[in-house]
């Protein structure tokens, strides 16, 4: 009986390995905002400024010029080019730029 609990804690040990490893690494590659994952190299656009993803690192501010995937707002992450509503604001709107940032429109500006 001893040695086929040994067997299977074995088996058991041998074939999880590779999975947890494989989590590692890709942790160690990814930044993550919620439950929202970014390659190395990717910018977007955080409050006033522009954050990049690096490997093994995470986040680091990065220059204005650097490309960004979108912008984000309490959390939820929107393309660039983006345009959603404010909340208890029926007059404006925002939308996601090149830069990362978001800027005001009226509602009413005929998208």
């Amino acid at each position: 009986m001893r040695p086929t609990r040994l067997v299977l804690g074995c088996l058991l040990v041998f074939l999880c390995g590779p999975v947890v490893a494989q989590e590692a690494s890709i942790r160690e590659t990814r930044c993550w905002v919620g439950d929202v994952t970014f390659s190395a190299g990717m910018g977007i656009g955080a409050g006033d400024s522009t954050a990049v993803c690096e490997a093994g690192t995470g986040w680091k501010a990065a220059s204005a010029d650097t490309p960004v995937v979108g912008c984000l707002l309490e959390g939820e992450l929107s393309s660039v080019g983006a345009v959603v509503g404010i909340r208890n604001n029926d007059t404006l709107l925002l939308q996601c730029g090149a830069n990362g940032a978001w800027t005001t429109m009226p509602a009413n500006a005929g998208l």
